[in-house]
């Protein structure tokens, strides 16, 4: 499917971007809740206007609680010294994309346990809040449509919270578990393996129930009773499964590329340089990439915003992400990142044995905020962005 967005409103600064596949969800959640949730709950059962009415504010603060998770994502990531890209809301919640990865195991699991301990604290308070309403006593609409809303809110988020912390990628459980795994172990490729595993472990199981509720459904006639329960396991345990894959894909290729760097580098004086700081390997891709392949490939596993484009370790251009929200949606289909990149200048690269206040000052100057790094022989060996020039130790080759 190909990813389709809009940018809604920046909180704290940071993008709020809506998917074209959250609005149908938004609209199911409203539906379901309306047609089985508070017939069941309410007696006497209430006039449809307000059933839709109270259906729709559950759903509005349920997914401001789903933003609120990925909203705490975010601002830890910040007080890590992570630059944010955007928080994308979509078919199966929402995500922070970042710019950078962390750096170090601690930061990666604090993170990633801030989006579960919001939900947590969600759920403590709309708990409080229900309490409170109980205690006040009232049968009148207004009050039942409260305790209603509380009620679900409640349930809604600590459900939330305990779903994320399932310790499999790309879970919040599974990110903070991995931190562990790769604090202790000093190897963040085996800490993914393992939660990679785990992830997909979780997946399977899921994929299994929705089968099962298929079967068991068919068997005695009721499968319409579960069935969108079932298919929405089925779709929720492929993406999982995907997901973790991805995920561990892509710190194999990484660590295997730093390795190689790292070797190669070795041959350069390069201490207290910009090659001591910078991120290396750099997430590049190719000038004739469809834009179309970037958005739908590339984009989900690497959460950056600013690319370097190379072809066979040579910088062809930088690519970021606001100029291609400049260019409507449906020329996408048309282009390659080589149409649309920023063609090679001498702003955009610094060599890998570059002092660093002169990183420090080209970071400045070329807007980007991003410099490609070059070796010696001209071949793209890294990435340097503010956070990096700011580090106070040398880059820690893979971790």
């Amino acid at each position: 499917m190909r990813l389709g967005n809009f940018q809604l409103t920046r909180i704290f600064g940071i993008p709020l971007i809506i998917d074209y596949s959250w609005p149908p969800v938004v609209l199911l959640h409203i539906w379901l809740l309306t047609q089985f949730w508070l017939p069941v709950r309410i007696r006497p059962a209430w006039p449809l206007w307000l059933n839709l009415l109270v259906a729709a504010t559950i759903t509005a603060l349920f997914f401001a609680s789903v933003l609120a998770h990925e909203l705490a994502h975010s601002l830890i990531a910040r007080l890590e010294g992570i630059r944010i890209h955007d928080i994308q809301l979509h078919i199966f919640g929402g995500w922070a994309r970042l710019v950078t990865e962390p750096k170090t195991a601690m930061a990666e699991f604090r993170v990633a346990i801030a989006g579960p301990a919001s939900s947590f604290i969600l759920s403590l308070l709309f708990t409080f809040g229900l309490l409170l309403l109980q205690q006040i006593g009232s049968h009148a609409a207004v009050s039942l449509a409260a305790l209603e809303t509380f009620y679900y809110l409640a349930a809604a988020n600590i459900f939330l919270a305990m779903f994320n912390l399932l310790p499999g990628l790309p879970l919040d459980g599974g990110r903070a578990l991995r931190a562990l795994l790769w604090h202790y172990r000093g190897d963040i490729l085996s800490a993914t393996r393992t939660t990679k595993r785990m992830g997909v472990g979780i997946a399977y199981m899921l994929i299994s129930y929705g089968l099962f509720l298929i079967v068991y459904g068919m068997y005695r006639g009721t499968i319409w009773q579960d069935f969108l329960l079932a298919v929405w396991l089925l779709v929720i345990g492929v993406f999982l499964k995907n997901a973790a894959e991805n995920d561990y894909r892509h710190k194999e290729r990484q660590s295997a590329a730093q390795t190689a760097e790292w070797q190669k580098l070795k041959q350069f004086d390069i201490e207290g340089k910009v090659g001591s700081v910078m991120s290396a390997p750099p997430v590049s891709i190719e000038p004739d990439l469809p834009v179309t392949e970037f958005i739908d490939s590339i984009l989900p596993v690497h959460r950056l915003a600013t690319f370097p484009v190379a072809r066979e370790g040579r910088l062809h251009g930088i690519f970021t992400l606001s100029r291609l929200r400049e260019i409507p949606k449906e020329k996408w289909e048309k282009l390659k990142i080589g149409d649309i990149m920023e063609t090679v200048d001498d702003q955009f690269f610094i060599n890998v044995k570059a002092s660093l206040e002169h990183a420090g000052l080209k970071l400045k100057e070329n807007g980007l905020g991003f410099l490609a790094v070059l070796d010696p022989e001209g071949f793209l060996v890294g990435s340097l962005t503010e956070r990096e020039l700011g580090s106070d130790k040398p880059h820690q080759f893979g971790e």
